[in-house]
């Protein structure tokens, strides 16, 4: 299966993209993360605290909120964590490592190879 059939989507931060976000294979009513520097909190950082935390721009619901998805729906990342993208940043083409592992939440546990669902 490609990406592209999951309906990618860039996450950006000040116009950098620092990840993805893509409509999970296992289950589509949930979108799934990767992020490319180490994932920010989950809901607000701490300048934005006391403020509506959903729409925090530096948190990971922020910045999925930002690509068009709906926050409440998504499967977050640990905070800290990384991944490594290989090649150029293209859907088509795109090869992260290491895995992307869903299962905790009941949801896609795989690889994204030469731009394919693995």
């Amino acid at each position: 299966m490609k990406l592209t059939e999951f309906d990618p989507r860039w996450l950006e931060d000040n116009g950098r993209k620092v990840g993805i976000v893509f409509t999970s294979p296992t289950n589509a009513k949930w979108r799934q993360t990767c992020f490319f520097v180490p994932s920010p909190r989950m809901f607000a950082c701490d300048a934005c605290r006391g403020l509506d935390e959903w729409k925090c721009p530096h948190s990971q619901s922020g910045l999925v909120e930002a690509a068009g998805v709906d926050p409440e729906w998504f499967q977050g990342c640990t905070v800290g964590i990384a991944w490594t993208v290989h090649g150029p940043l293209d859907f088509a083409v795109l090869t992260i490592t290491p895995s992307i592992d869903g299962s905790a939440g009941g949801l896609w546990h795989g690889f994204i190879t030469n731009g394919e669902i693995r």
